[in-house]
Parts: structure tokens; sequence; C-alpha cells
């Protein structure tokens, strides 16, 4: 290999940097601390313990991780976390998750993975992009997680703990510039109020960006401009030494555009041979488009989580109300002619209600129990121009309802071995008032783990689970050939891992294998009328693993690795109309989505400058195998590479910290839509962002 390949210069700049940053000497945070990697204790069981002490695939994110990392995404935890891919686009709110190859779905399609904020359930697939901002703590569990986290944990949960308020006054600001005229202001306050024993935080999250895709047709006009607002309220009183009220307010407005292109193309393409995949290598990207689109999203919520100590357990209640109001304008076929333009809104309101009782955890018997109330009225309408010419708009209104039982019990055979059971029984109604049609989908949800203990610091486990996801109806234009619903789908996870600690503290590892066995996997098309649908995919086979590193070789000097592999095979298809690829086409094809390989390496190097001074220097490199984007995997993007840096100076008040994110500029698609089911000129795919050189400075009283 030449030493001028882009691959030799990342090799060459990495290990330059580690010889650089060889310790010379100590900070004064692990002067205090030793060497030790931090124990990580999570509450995944609702009760506190520590991550080697899980039967369960687990990515945490501490607090300062957080900082460190940069993140304030799902994207930035799905870029760290192994068989987590996470794409979202110029538009606000639109995103697709993938997690073991089980992938969310637009329109009114549901999430994959349960994302909570404060134990409060996301309840729209369109707040998963929302900011995440004055954050303690995110931890990423894979495998059905629906038994204590509630519908749509088929492939897992993102749970994300809000720093709670404080006894002492506390302040902290950030602000950050980067390029594309990315300007971000972030702030908190907490404290008591007054002088009672009640405690506040407030915090906000504000964010101007022109952008860095532009328009090539009109006048160089970014297409991906982003304004937002977020704001968090909480409140937090004790009346009385067992009862405990957590009040939650939180407002978010996201503006931006809404900016599909075509790879390559200049005007109007003709389509190409329905066999021939169109992309190939690193695609140059010329957005060329007639108009710029618009997106948004507003939303409300409010919840109030309540703890009461009955000295044997504790009850908990937790009620949320949420209100999203959203909405996107787009050029859909991206050529310089009024061709295709779509007009999307989408406005929901949703009631949840959760009551738990959970024991106390000095026992060997440790369980839970509860049941959960949904409620949602969700409303989208799809309106199409087509040549000019408006399309009779397809507008649903769709009530949802689902009541659950769920419940989990561990038990401490002895000092080493523990059995545990869970379950969790849904009955979900959808109802498409529009059409007047209603249908209910109950399933069982079990789960079992058989963990061992070898040693202190090493357990080994066998988890066995089932997930769900209710299917629902699908938001048609006259014209559509999809059909009117799609069906539940459901999947058995198998998996072993072993986990644990070692090296006196200085090694955390944990190795996970899988095999999942699904059965109607919902998957998202367009149709030759530019309708969005879901389908499902009969059965399929999804195999792999993961592998999680963390190290401190050397006192000043910390490692993080992770690696996933995931290989599917669908198993049976049926043909499906609107769908120009014959069945014979996808059958024995990976499920599309999901990388076959995923690694990420992180070196973080930290260099005493004073008693009261850091330096820190991290490395972030991330590989991402060959995806496949359709069903007959004829279109691909190849494997790729994203490296970001930072060089920061800390202290206990205050850091400055000087970033770049995608180092070497690399080219890719985020995310991809065949046209060869719509019967578009080209592929509608929307482009990787480009290299980003940021500053922020962050102050803490």
């Amino acid at each position: 290999m030449s030493i001028h390949s882009p691959r030799a210069q990342r090799a060459a700049l990495m290990l330059a940097l580690c010889v650089t940053h060889m310790p010379t000497g100590q900070s004064h945070a692990q002067a205090e601390d030793t060497s030790a990697i931090e124990e990580i204790v999570v509450t995944s069981r609702y009760r506190a313990e520590k991550l080697s002490d899980v039967p369960d695939s687990i990515t945490p994110f501490t607090a300062e991780e957080i900082e460190r990392y940069r993140i304030e995404r799902i994207n930035r935890v799905a870029s760290l976390t192994p068989n987590l891919r996470f794409s979202d686009d110029q538009e606000v709110g639109v995103s697709t998750l993938v997690i073991r190859g089980i992938r969310q779905n637009r329109g009114t399609g549901q999430p994959p993975v349960s994302f909570r904020i404060d134990g409060v359930s996301a309840t729209n697939n369109l707040l998963t992009t929302q900011e995440l901002f004055d954050i303690e703590s995110v931890d990423v569990l894979r495998g059905p997680q629906g038994a204590l986290y509630g519908r749509n944990a088929i492939g897992g949960a993102v749970l994300v703990s809000t720093r709670s308020p404080t006894a002492e006054p506390e302040y902290g600001l950030r602000v950050a510039a980067a390029q594309g005229q990315d300007f971000t202001m972030a702030g908190s306050a907490s404290g008591p109020v007054g002088s009672s024993d009640t405690l506040y935080r407030a915090s906000f999250r504000v964010q101007d960006r022109e952008g860095q895709l532009q328009n090539a047709y009109l006048d160089n006009q970014y297409v991906d401009y982003k304004e937002s607002a977020a704001f968090r309220g909480r409140l937090l009183f004790k009346p009385s030494n067992r009862l405990t009220v957590d009040l939650r307010g939180q407002y978010l407005d996201q503006d931006g555009g809404s900016g599909y292109f075509m790879p390559g193309s200049e005007g109007f393409l003709p389509l190409p041979p329905p066999a021939a995949p169109i992309l190939f290598g690193n695609p140059t990207y010329e957005i060329q488009s007639n108009r710029i689109g618009r997106s948004f999203v507003k939303s409300w919520e409010t919840s109030a989580k309540i703890d009461y100590d009955l000295g044997w357990g504790t009850l908990t209640s937790i009620t949320s109300l949420t209100d999203v109001d959203s909405g996107n304008d787009q050029d859909l076929d991206q050529t310089l002619f009024e061709a295709i333009n779509i007009i999307v809104i989408d406005k929901s309101e949703t009631l949840a209600q959760e009551l738990r009782l959970s024991s106390n955890e000095d026992k060997r018997l440790h369980w839970v129990g509860g049941i959960s109330y949904f409620t949602q009225d969700r409303f989208r309408s799809l309106a199409t121009t087509f040549l000019g010419t408006p399309v009779p708009p397809a507008a649903q209104d769709l009530e949802l309802e689902d009541i659950a039982a769920f419940g989990s019990v561990s038990y401490d055979v002895n000092e080493d071995l523990e059995l545990t059971l869970a379950f969790r029984y849904d009955e979900e109604t959808p109802e498409d008032t529009t059409q007047g049609r209603s249908e209910t989908f109950t399933e069982l949800q079990p789960k079992a783990s058989v963990a061992y203990r070898f040693r202190e610091g090493l357990l080994g486990y066998v988890t066995v689970g089932k997930g769900f996801r209710a299917g629902g109806f699908n938001n048609l234009a006259p014209g559509s050939n999809f059909q009117p619903g799609f069906d539940q789908e459901s999947l058995v996870s198998y998996e072993a891992g072993l986990k644990g600690t070692g090296y006196d503290g200085r090694l955390r590892a944990g190795l996970s294998l899988f095999f999942i066995d699904y059965d109607d996997q919902q998957y998202f098309l367009f149709d030759q009328t530019g309708t969005q649908a879901n389908i499902n995919v009969r059965k399929s086979e999804i195999t792999g693993g993961e592998l999680e590193i963390t190290a401190r070789p050397v006192d000043a000097l910390r490692l993080d690795v992770g690696i996933g592999f995931t290989n599917s095979e669908i198993k049976e298809y049926a043909a499906v109309p609107g769908v120009l690829v014959p069945a014979s086409a996808i059958i024995g094809r990976n499920v599309p989505g999901a990388p076959v390989w995923t690694a990420n390496v992180a070196l973080q190097h930290t260099h005493a400058l004073s008693t009261t001074m850091d330096l820190v220097t991290r490395l972030d490199y991330e590989h991402r195998d060959k995806t496949y984007w359709t069903l007959d995997n004829l279109d691909t993007q190849p494997a790729y590479d994203l490296t970001n840096l930072s060089l920061a100076l800390e202290n206990d008040r205050w850091s400055t910290r000087l970033y770049v994110e995608n180092l070497f500029d690399e080219e890719y698609i985020e995310w991809f839509f065949a046209a060869r089911f719509i019967g578009l000129p080209a592929d509608i795919a929307w482009p990787s962002k480009p290299r980003q050189l940021g500053l922020e400075y962050t102050f803490r009283f």
C-alpha cells in the first residue's frame, strides 16, 4: 500500500498522535483515583447495579464521556455503539434507526427502540432527532427490552437521564461556533427554590446553522440550514421522607431544509436499467433543484414522576402528555422541473401512563411489576403535485391505544448464579378513522436469562427473548398499488455473552453473540405514485455479535474499542403490488440498512499542565462496512471511514475545545431510497455532512 493512499495517511496520523501523546505526566484527577477505569453503575433493571453484573448488552455513556464525545443527538451515540446506526438528513424530524438489522420505518411506522428520557418514552418517532442537552448519562441496551421498557422495544432501548436539580446553586454555559456559520449556545441553572426544600433545574439549547450543502441551480442557496430551540424545566420536591415528586416540561422547535438530491444528476436524467446499481465509489454530490424545501418540528411535553417508598418496595407512577406538530415541503424529483412535489403534515397528541411496583434491592429476590396505558391521536396528510397537476391528498387520522402488563423476577440462587424471568403482554389497537378500519394486535413477550459469575468481575449469561411491534395502516394516495395495512412483526432473539473487568481495574470488556429469528419484518418503501408505505418481509434470520473494550494501558491514556457484526438473510418474501423487483431477486439477500461490520476506536490522552489544568487530546475513528440499501441488494454504500479530532484545555470550572469532525472530508451516502420503486429519473439519496471545524467554550460555577 502506498504511503500516499488515504488509508495510509490516516494510519500514519493515528500512529503519530499515539506517539506524540504518550504519557509524560499524570493529571490531577488520575492522581487522586489511581489509574483504574471508573466503575459504571446502571439502573436498567430499576435498581442500581454494576455494569458487569447485568446480563444484557449495554453500551453506557457517562457525563464526562457525553461532554468529551460531544454527544448532542442520537446519531453521535450510534457512531460509538456497535451494531447501531442512526441516519438523518437535512430534513428535521426525519430519521432512520437500525439496531442489529432491525430498522425504524418512516411515515407512521413505529421505531424499533424504546427511546426514553428520564423514564418518559418518546411517543412519536419524530422525537428521536431531538437535541440531547444537559445530560447525565445515556445507556444503549441491545436485544428485546419490552418487559421493562414498553412498546416498540423489539430491538432495544436507549435510556437518557438528564441532570437532576441540585441542593446547591449551580450554573453552566456552553457556546460553540463551527463551519457553516453554525452557532450553538446551551446553558443550565439549578438550585433550591428560595429557602424551601423544592429544587429546580432549567436548561436550554439554541442553534442557528446556515449550512454547508448548496443548491447549484438556485444561486448556491444552502439546503441543510437549521434553526433549533429547546427548553427544559424540572421541579423536584419531597413532601415527606417517603414521597418524591419530579415534574418535567420540555419544548422543542426545529426548522430546517428538506434537501433531497440525486447523486451526479444534472437536470432530468433517464431512468437507469432496473438491474443496474447506480451508486459506486464515492459519488460527486450535485444538488440541483428548482426550489428549496422546508421542514419543521414543534413539540410540547409535560410529565410527572411520583415515587412512594413503602419500605418493602417502591411504587412509581409516570404520567406524560406530548403534543407534536411537524411538516415538510419537498421537491421529491430533485430536478430542474416541477415534476413531483409533496407536502407532508404530521400532528399527534399522546397520553401515556405507567404504574409499577418494584422490590427493595437488598434481598435475593428482585421483582418489578406494573401496567401501562398509551393513547395517541395522530393525523397525517400527504399532498402530491405531479407534473404541475395536484393529486388528491392522502389523509389519515389514526387513533392508537395500547394496554399492557409487564413484570420481571430475578432470583439469586447463590452468590454466583442468577435466574431471571420477564414478560410483557400487549393489546394494541390502531384505528384509521378516515377509512373506518380497525384491528387489534396482541402478543406475549417472554424473556428468560441465566447469569453465572465465574469470579468477581467476570459474568457469563444466556438470554432468550421475544420482541413484538404492532401492525398498522398505510396512508395511501389514489392509484397506489400497496396494501392498505401491514401486519405485526415479531422475533425471537437468542444471545450469549461474557463481560467483566480485570488488570486492577484497567480493563473492562464485553462480548455478545446473537441469533434473531425474524417474522414479518416491517419494511418501508415508495410506490409509483410517490406514496410512502410499509410492507412485510415474511421471514429473515440475523446473526451477529459485539465486542467492546475499554482500557487504560498507562495512566494518562484511555482506549475505547467497539466492534459489531451483523449478517442477515431474507428467507421468505412474497411479491408486493407496487414493488417492481420480483421476489426471486430478494430471497437470499441481506436485510437492508445495517452495515455488515462496524467499528469505533477512541484514543484519549490526558496530560496535567498543572495541578488544576489538563490538556486532553482525543482521536475518534469510525468504520462502516458496506451497507445494502435495497431489498435486492443492488444499490449499496461502499465501506467508509470517519475520523474526528479534538484538543481541549480543562479544569474544574471551564474548558475550551477545538474540534474537527469528518477530518478527511469523507463523502458517503447518509441514507438512500431506490427510485426503481417509484419511477423517478434517478435514485434518491442524501449526502454525508462535510468536514466541520469548530470551537466551543464551557463554563461552570
